[in-house]
C-alpha cells in the first residue's frame, strides 16, 4: 500500500502524505455549511481549508496535464500542430464569443475591463488595475499559464521558438501561453474581424501578464495586428 499511497495526487491525501477518504469539494462546502449551522466554527474552517487545498490541487493537475499534451504535441509534431489543436478548440468551444448578441464592443470599456477582471481572479490572480483616456489595463499574476512559470514547473516542458503570430512575434514563448494568442486574439479577428482586448503574456518568471481595454478599437495600435499576422480593418467596415 505504501508504495501506492507515494504515487496519488496530493489531493487524495492528508497533511502527511497518507491516503485518506475521497471526497470532492461541494462535500466539504456542505460539511462546512452544516458546522456553521451547528456552531461549529472550527470544524467549519477545517472543511473549506480542506476544499480549498483540493480545489487548488485539481487545478494545477489539469494545468499541468493540458501542458504537458501541448507539448508532446509540439514535440512530436511540430509548433504548428499546437497551433491546429489550439484553433480546433476554439471553433468547438469559442465560437459563441462571435454571436451577434456577444457584440463585444457594444458595452463600455469599463463593463468589458471587469468581465475580464473576474476571469483572473477566478483563475487564482491577483488583477492590478490603471487607466487613461485610451484604455484600461489589467496587470496581474496569472494562475494557471504564469502559475507554471513562476512554480518552476516548466522544467520538461515546450518553449514554443518559431517566432510568428502564435509567439505574438517574440522569439520564444511558454507554449501554454499559446492559447492567449491563437484563441484570444488571432482567432477573435478571424471571426469577429476585430480584436477584443491586446494581451501580454509574462516572458520570465515573476513577471505580471498585462492586458489591455481598449476604449475604442480605432486606436489600437497596427503593430498589434501586426504580431499576429492580421491587417487593422477599417472599423467603419466592420
Amino acid at each position: 500500500m505504501e508504495s501506492h499511497v507515494q504515487h496519488l495526487p496530493r489531493a487524495v491525501c492528508d497533511v502527511d502524505g497518507n491516503a485518506e477518504a475521497v471526497t470532492d469539494w461541494e462535500s466539504h462546502h456542505a460539511q462546512a455549511r452544516q458546522a456553521i449551522d451547528e456552531g461549529d466554527l472550527a470544524l467549519a474552517q477545517d472543511q473549506l481549508d480542506r476544499a480549498e487545498r483540493l480545489a487548488r490541487e485539481l487545478k494545477q493537475y489539469s494545468i499541468r496535464w493540458i501542458a504537458e499534451l501541448l507539448s508532446w504535441i509540439g514535440e512530436t509534431e511540430g509548433e504548428a500542430a499546437v497551433e491546429a489543436a489550439l484553433r480546433q478548440f476554439g471553433e468547438r468551444n469559442l465560437a459563441d464569443r462571435a454571436t451577434p448578441e456577444h457584440d463585444w464592443w457594444s458595452v463600455p470599456a469599463e463593463v468589458r475591463a471587469k468581465v475580464v477582471a473576474r476571469a483572473m481572479l477566478a483563475n487564482g490572480a491577483g488583477v492590478e488595475l490603471s487607466e487613461d483616456d485610451e484604455n484600461i489595463v489589467m496587470s496581474f499574476r496569472c494562475g494557471s499559464g504564469g502559475w507554471l512559470v513562476d512554480s518552476g514547473a516548466y522544467d520538461g516542458l515546450l518553449t514554443l521558438t518559431e517566432s510568428g503570430p502564435r509567439t505574438f512575434g517574440r522569439d520564444s514563448m511558454w507554449v501554454y501561453c499559446a492559447h492567449c494568442s491563437v484563441n484570444n486574439e488571432i482567432q477573435a479577428v478571424e471571426t469577429t474581424g476585430r480584436l477584443t482586448s491586446v494581451e501580454f503574456p509574462s516572458e520570465r518568471p515573476g513577471e505580471p501578464c498585462v492586458r489591455h481595454v481598449y476604449r475604442d478599437p480605432d486606436d489600437i495600435p497596427e503593430e498589434i495586428y501586426v504580431r499576429i499576422g492580421k491587417t487593422k480593418p477599417v472599423f467603419s467596415e466592420v
